[in-house]
């Protein structure tokens, strides 16, 4: 099974830059900065596409123009225009579930409370690769949990989700060129340095 799409969630608009929400849309935008590409909107997808050709391979990266709850539009338009199954989309996507800075890569699972993956799921179907980063949920109980999600990182998770960078294109790549499996077994082993200071 091969990879064809990369697809980051998040919410358009500069007041959601730097935003939990927004990691699948960081981490995209600079993975597509080190390969010199320029986004290119596209309306008829509701999305900002990115197109890489290497070789016999085209690759897309798609960032929706719609909210983060309406996402599933404009990835169910991406995947019939260019013709790509659901099998060979990945979703780069915030997870309240893991530890801040965290990769989980997965072939199945449940929206786990995400309103963009629920949408995903409803518009898309369940086959896509989903590529969870992991944004904590430590926050104090006054504090809604869309405030939480919607909030800019702290100063040192930044640096975590920063250091981790490296690490999340890498596994971009190894899911372009060999796929999902692989891909599993050499990064969900991983745990970031956050998780490790706490040992």
């Amino acid at each position: 099974m091969s990879v064809s799409v990369f697809a980051g969630l998040g919410n358009p608009g500069k007041p959601y830059l730097k935003t939990r929400h927004n990691v699948g849309f960081q981490v995209l935008d600079s993975y597509v900065e080190t390969k010199s590409g320029e986004w290119k909107e596209e309306a008829k997808l509701q999305s900002e596409v990115f197109i890489l050709k290497r070789g016999p391979r085209t690759s897309y990266f798609v960032k929706p123009t719609t909210f983060m709850n309406l996402s599933g539009n404009a990835l169910r338009k991406v995947a019939n225009y260019y013709k790509i199954p659901p099998t060979s989309v990945v979703v780069l996507y915030d997870d309240i579930n893991l530890d801040v800075g965290r990769l989980k890569i997965n072939r199945t699972g449940s929206a786990g409370g995400h309103n963009g993956i629920e949408d995903v799921i409803q518009k898309l179907g369940n086959d896509f690769i989903r590529f969870r980063i992991g944004i904590g949920n430590k926050y104090p109980q006054e504090i809604d949990l869309a405030d939480f999600v919607l909030g800019k990182f702290s100063k040192s998770e930044a640096d975590v989700i920063n250091q981790q960078t490296k690490d999340y294109h890498l596994a971009m790549d190894v899911l372009l060129t060999r796929g999902p499996v692989i891909a599993m077994n050499q990064f969900n082993q991983k745990i970031s340095k956050h998780d490790a200071d706490k040992k």
